[in-house]
């Protein structure tokens, strides 16, 4: 479960910002909060902002990061620091989750120079009550490194000393990924490691979705889920009538893709069928590409794909892609890969979760989300414009958020708890006039001429 992650120099972030889920002690919908050892998290947050507050490029930060994380810095867009300081382009920007994996609390995050794509700092610190327990951590500049000697077996320590020697110096990839997919053989014979494989995979399972992209897994969209899924289809009114789920070869899948396109999606399948924790359990990936949904599914003998269609209307033999299925069809198949989730303590990130999708909608989604995480130890994240859900009939006030544009143009984050609010406080209609931020303020409108 994310308990926090901060962000600093990224896009429109200036100064390090962070957003908690640690819940405060608002008594209220205490039946869905998560039981850490010594704190309790939240399962969702909702995050307000004004158009170009700086929501997306929160969003966006917790996806860079991953995306370093799993792939190194070779791809990464070189001018995502904040560009408004002239003196940023030198600076480190800065990176960090803090997170519950078996009952224990982490903090997991690395310092990059994104203009030179080189990562200068990587650390993964258990966080105790009274004192942290560092478990590695390595600094590029200085080549020192550190690693906590109690996770290996003592025949193992040269051959670390060895390998983090080879590895102090790299400064275009991280050592968690690393460790955890080219040395798989070295964690066996350490089952202290094992905890780097979980915290890999709990990192790996973290599903971000942008405006223009899906929900990452559609956990929902197998053979053993889709009669819920098809269910739920109905209900909303799609069309849809039968999901198919054709098997095609990788170069059905990349056809037509232009070569940059091409390799960067090979690469990440490459990436991807070395992790072991996919070839043991079968994970898939999702890839949309020109309008189709596809699966890759990782196995001992290599990746399978498969194609995702669909039927409407019970007529056999037409089917359909997603790319022909409706804008808000789309949207209704990455909500409901979250509600029927089967993986547990997973968290989605999904930005502009209103978009395409009436009002009532939203709301109603919501509701059943927050009602579903009453079981299930799983977390949202979302980033909306709509203010129906500023009820706090329905949200804790420690479960809003609001981003805003400050007057140097970095972004703020704060939670909306700290105003101090009454629990039976209607809350909608003062967030529009702007009483807690994160509203847009208008300077003025253009005026129009009424003569042609």
């Amino acid at each position: 479960m994310l308990t926090r992650f901060t962000v600093g120099n990224f896009r429109s972030f200036d100064k390090v910002q962070s957003l908690s889920m640690i819940a405060g002690s608002i008594q209220k919908h205490k039946e869905r909060l998560f039981k850490a050892p010594d704190f309790k998290v939240l399962k969702f947050g909702a995050l307000y902002g004004a158009n170009a507050s700086g929501k997306s490029n929160f969003v966006d930060a917790m996806q860079f990061a991953l995306m370093i994380l799993h792939f190194g810095t070779r791809t990464c867009d070189k001018e995502s620091y904040f560009r408004l300081n002239s003196g940023n382009k030198k600076k480190n920007s800065y990176f960090e989750f803090e997170f519950v994996v078996d009952g224990k609390n982490f903090a997991y995050g690395f310092e990059i120079l994104i203009s030179e794509g080189t990562i200068i700092e990587e650390w993964l610190i258990e966080l105790k009550p009274q004192k942290n327990k560092p478990l590695f951590s390595r600094n590029t500049e200085t080549l020192k490194y550190d690693f906590n000697k109690d996770l290996i077996e003592k025949k193992s320590y040269e051959r670390l000393s060895i390998y983090f020697d080879d590895y102090k110096s790299v400064r275009d990839k991280l050592f968690l990924g690393n460790l955890v997919s080219e040395k798989n053989d070295f964690i066996k014979n350490n089952p202290g490691l094992e905890i780097l494989n979980d915290i890999y995979h709990w990192l790996f399972n973290i599903n971000v979705s942008s405006p223009e992209t899906p929900v990452t897994g559609y956990d929902c969209l197998t053979n053993k889920d889709s009669a819920k899924l098809l269910q739920s289809l109905k209900c909303f009114a799609t069309g849809i009538s039968d999901i198919k789920f054709n098997n095609v070869s990788k170069d059905q899948v990349l056809k037509d893709l232009p070569q940059k396109d091409r390799s960067r999606i090979e690469e990440q399948l490459t990436r991807f069928s070395a992790c072991p924790h996919c070839r043991k359990k079968h994970a898939k990936s999702t890839l949309k590409i020109n309008g189709n949904l596809f699966f890759a599914t990782s196995k001992s003998k290599g990746l399978e794909f498969q194609e995702v269609l669909f039927e409407h209307n019970d007529v056999k033999d037409v089917l359909f892609s997603l790319g022909d299925e409706s804008d808000g069809t789309q949207r209704l198949l990455d909500l409901l890969s979250v509600v029927l989730c089967k993986e547990k303590n997973t968290l989605f990130v999904i930005d502009e979760i209103d978009r395409c999708l009436h009002p009532q909608l939203t709301v109603y989604f919501v509701k059943k989300f927050l009602n579903f995480a009453k079981k299930k130890n799983i977390q949202l994240l979302i980033s909306t414009h709509e203010s129906h859900l500023l009820d706090l009939d329905i949200l804790r006030q420690d479960e809003i958020f609001f981003v805003e544009k400050r007057n140097d143009g970095s972004s703020e984050i704060y939670p909306f708890d700290r105003f101090k609010e009454r629990f039976d406080k209607k809350i909608e209609k003062p967030y529009l006039e702007g009483r807690y931020g994160g509203s847009p303020i208008f300077d003025d409108f253009f005026s129009f001429d009424d003569e042609v």
